[in-house]
C-alpha cells in the first residue's frame, strides 16, 4: 500500500470502512483523530520535523510532514509553539504542488484542534485531490463546535460529490455540529443503494430517535462476523459498527429500540458487542 493513500487506509478497521471507501471517523458520538501512532524511533521533535520539512526538496518532502502529522496527533506540543507549527504548516500547504504533501499538511493541523488552523482547512475543501478534501473535512468535523467552518461548502459535497467516502464524512461531520436539517439530510440517504451511506444514516438518526431508521439498524444488527469475501464487511467491521448504534442507543436513550437490543443481547456471538447490549438493556428499562 502506497503512503499517498495511508491516510484513508489507516482506519480500515473503523465500522463504516468497508466496501469501497474507509471512513475516518467514529459515527456521530465521537471522531477518530487520524489513527494516532507513536512517533518514528528518530527522536525528533516537532519543530525538528517542521524545520526538515520546510527543508526538505520536492520528491521527499512529504514524508517529513507525514511523520509531523504523526507526531502531532499522538504528541502534546507546548501551547506557545502553536502558532508556529500552524504558520508553517500552512506555509507548506500553500506551497506545496503534491498533493501528498498537502494530505499530511491537513492532517497533522487537523490534529491540532486549533481554530488558527481554520482558514487552511476550509481552503483545503476546495482542493483538487480528494484524499485531501476528505481529511479536511474529517478535521472540519473534529473541530469544536462554534468554529467558522464553511460548512455551505461542505453541505455542498452531500449533493454533488461523485466519491461515497466524502459524502459520509460529509453528513457525519454535520451531524457531529448538528448543524440544521441533519435529520432531513441523513433521512435522504437511508435508503441508498451504497450500504455504507445507509448504515451512516440510520446512525446519525439515532439522536432524533427517528423510528424511518430501525430497520436499518436491524439490518446492521443481523450482521455476520464470519463472511471473508471479497467486498464484504469483515468481523471487527461489524463488531465496530454494531457497537456504533450501542453506543449511540446509549446516548439518546431511545427506548423505541429496546427490542432491537434485547435481541444483541441474547443472540450476538460477540462477548464485547453482547456485554455492550446488557448495559444498555439495564438504562433503557429505568
Amino acid at each position: 500500500m502506497s503512503e499517498q493513500n495511508s491516510s484513508k487506509k489507516i482506519l480500515e478497521s473503523s465500522p463504516l470502512s468497508g466496501i469501497a471507501v474507509p471512513i475516518a471517523i467514529v459515527l456521530v458520538g465521537g471522531m477518530i483523530i487520524f489513527g494516532v501512532t507513536k512517533m518514528l524511533s528518530s527522536g525528533k521533535d516537532h519543530r525538528d520535523l517542521v524545520e526538515e520539512m520546510n527543508s526538505k526538496t520536492f520528491g521527499n518532502r512529504w514524508v517529513a510532514a507525514y511523520e509531523l502529522s504523526k507526531f502531532l496527533a499522538a504528541q502534546k506540543i507546548p501551547k506557545q509553539d502553536m502558532p508556529w507549527v500552524i504558520e508553517n504548516l500552512s506555509r507548506v500547504y500553500k506551497e506545496s504542488i503534491d498533493a501528498r504533501t498537502r494530505n499530511f499538511v491537513v492532517l497533522a493541523l487537523g490534529s491540532l484542534n486549533n481554530p488558527l488552523s481554520l482558514n487552511v482547512l476550509n481552503a483545503a475543501l476546495d482542493d483538487q485531490d480528494p484524499q485531501v478534501k476528505f481529511n479536511a473535512i474529517v478535521s472540519l468535523g473534529n473541530m469544536s463546535k462554534g468554529v467558522d467552518i464553511k460548512w455551505e461548502k461542505i453541505e455542498a459535497e452531500l449533493k454533488d460529490s461523485q466519491d461515497v467516502g466524502i459524502k459520509q464524512v460529509a453528513l457525519l461531520a454535520i451531524a457531529a455540529h448538528q448543524r440544521p436539517n441533519i435529520e432531513e439530510k441523513a433521512l435522504s440517504f437511508l435508503g441508498s443503494t451504497e450500504r455504507t451511506l445507509r448504515y451512516t444514516s440510520a446512525i446519525v438518526l439515532i439522536q432524533s430517535k427517528n423510528a424511518e431508521a430501525i430497520p436499518v439498524l436491524e439490518e446492521i444488527c443481523a450482521l455476520r462476523y464470519d463472511i471473508a469475501e471479497a467486498g464484504q464487511l469483515n468481523g471487527a467491521q461489524v463488531e465496530a459498527l454494531k457497537m456504533n448504534v450501542l453506543e449511540n442507543v446509549e446516548k439518546s436513550k431511545w427506548k423505541s429500540v429496546y427490542d432491537l437490543v434485547k435481541n444483541l443481547e441474547q443472540d450476538d456471538s460477540n462477548v464485547k458487542v453482547n456485554t455492550k447490549a446488557k448495559q444498555v438493556l439495564k438504562l433503557l428499562k429505568n
